[in-house]
């Protein structure tokens, strides 16, 4: 592959990753996300905002580094890119690791019931009460699923597609950098 059109392929394959990195960006913000992170306690499983907000600066960052090296043959700028992208590309899986299942539109986690320190005290001390809340757990806990619906559900596919996508960019660009001298 000549090394124009290797330049060229990795700037597509980079557009695409961030397309569709914007797209899981819009549909966690549209579903409360940034409220959400914004809550204290943050939840072990909660989407961290400044983790985000970096993964995505270094990328973009990164991008704009290799649209110079592009603009203007400066070498230097395309091994820039490369080091803005690679721990761009270890939020990305540290985000992966904390956001799976991907979420989708109408899709959230089960809610926990968490009592506050006076409600557990008062449990302790009253059998009813204690009998209630032992009865609506398990109810919560051992209902059946809801039924899944047929056929293949294709959002785990977006950010799978992302993450190879950013290895894939990742390698075009050494190459490409490697191919400049």
């Amino acid at each position: 592959m000549p090394r124009h059109a290797l330049d060229a392929a990795t700037l597509v394959s980079w557009l695409a990753t961030e397309a569709l990195g914007a797209f899981m960006a819009r549909n966690w913000i549209a579903r409360g996300g940034i409220r959400a992170a914004r809550q204290r306690p943050a939840r072990p499983d909660q989407m961290s905002l400044p983790v985000l907000a970096w993964h995505a600066g270094l990328n973009a960052a990164g991008l704009l580094c290799w649209i110079v090296f592009l603009a203007a043959a400066a070498k230097p700028a395309a091994w820039l890119a490369i080091v803005l992208m690679a721990p761009a590309i270890g939020l990305g899986i540290s985000t992966v690791v904390i956001w799976t299942p991907y979420p989708g539109p109408g899709q959230h986690a089960p809610a926990s019931t968490v009592l506050a320190e006076p409600e557990i005290k008062r449990a302790l001390h009253d059998e009813a009460l204690t009998n209630q809340l032992v009865d609506d757990f398990l109810a919560r806990n051992l209902a059946p699923p809801p039924p899944r619906t047929p056929g293949w559900h294709l959002r785990p596919l977006v950010p799978a597609s992302h993450g190879v996508l950013a290895i894939a960019t990742f390698s075009l660009a050494v190459l490409s950098a490697v191919a400049a001298g």
